[in-house]
């Protein structure tokens, strides 16, 4: 396996999604739909709070994107997703083989990762050259 093909495997890594095993859920059930937004299946409990909050969001979303350099970007990055903002980010310069720009990218990720684990943001590998961050409201 070439060096490039096992970096490009160590990043799906990061993005894996984890099995319904590993984690305890209630049970859901089929729901009708807000449109493309809507879940599939909802938990048999209704917030009604919680409802209303998703429909001022579905009002407006907007999607930015930006070229990641360094951690210095990461907070940028988490505030648009914490204000509701759908991010697409540009690591192409931390994807170029070198295995200091790996070892940074990774890292980003992560701080990415853990900074929205709170606000159940989802984050997608788009392709070699981007990733999607997304609020708890969209779903990937």
């Amino acid at each position: 396996m070439s060096e490039y093909s096992q970096r490009c495997d160590e990043l799906r890594f990061l993005f894996r999604r984890k099995d319904k095993n590993e984690e305890s859920e209630p049970e859901k059930k089929e729901t009708g739909g807000l449109g493309v937004f809507s879940p599939a299946s909802k938990t048999s409990q209704l917030d009604p709070a919680h409802e209303c909050k998703r429909l001022a969001e579905l009002d407006r979303i907007f999607i930015r994107s930006k070229k990641i350099k360094s951690l210095e970007d990461v907070p940028y990055v988490v505030n648009e997703v914490r204000e509701g903002r759908i991010m697409l980010l540009d690591i192409s310069r931390l994807n170029n083989g070198g295995e200091q720009s790996h070892l940074e990218l990774k890292r980003i990720i992560e701080r990415i990762r853990g900074e929205t684990r709170g606000i159940e943001a989802d984050l997608a590998l788009v392709n070699d050259d981007c990733v999607i961050v997304t609020p708890s409201f969209v779903q990937i």
